[in-house]
């Protein structure tokens, strides 16, 4: 009898260690201008230095994405905040399902926020250039679209069987 439950606190221990690591890293890892780990402050620019824009372009898309990053850090912050409340709840042993689904709904929200505002800043841009600008971006949209289509998602995909790759 005691060791098996030695055997369960030795398991919740390190359960509750991993947890924690990876709430700690979630928590420490900083939203970028459009949010999440894809895009941040340089995307925009990054995306639009193939397209020749014209040093009027250059500046309208620099105030576009200020404009954009003074709207979005806020709700960055709020996201930070969220998750590191996340990341202290539990802590104490104990499980709070109405907290977490609080907070929960509430980054679910700032998400939402999120979007709404990088897909404002992508139109406001896109407004700026010319047909031929358009053109040229969705050429090396689809250029882009066929690489890095390695590693993905959930390993070999959620629920899918051990053995190998559901076809």
């Amino acid at each position: 009898m005691k060791k098996i439950i030695v055997g369960i606190l030795a398991v919740v221990v390190l359960v509750g260690g991993a947890i924690f690591v990876v709430a700690q890293r979630a928590a420490h890892r900083g939203m970028g201008e459009f949010g999440g780990r894809r895009g941040g402050p340089g995307m925009a620019m990054m995306f639009l230095r193939g397209l020749d824009l014209t040093d009027v372009q250059k500046a309208k898309v620099k105030e576009i994405t200020e404009a954009s990053r003074t709207s979005i850090e806020p709700l960055a912050q709020q996201m930070r905040d969220g998750r590191k409340q996340l990341a202290d709840l539990g802590t104490d042993g104990s499980f709070d399902q109405a907290k977490v689904e609080a907070i929960a709904a509430e980054q679910s929200a700032l998400m939402g926020k999120m979007i709404v505002e990088k897909e404002k800043t992508k139109a406001q841009i896109f407004a700026i250039l010319t047909d031929e600008q358009k053109a040229k971006a969705a050429q090396l949209k689809q250029d882009r679209a066929g690489r890095g289509k390695g590693h993905r998602g959930f390993g070999r995909g959620f629920g899918s069987p051990v053995g190998g790759d559901v076809k």
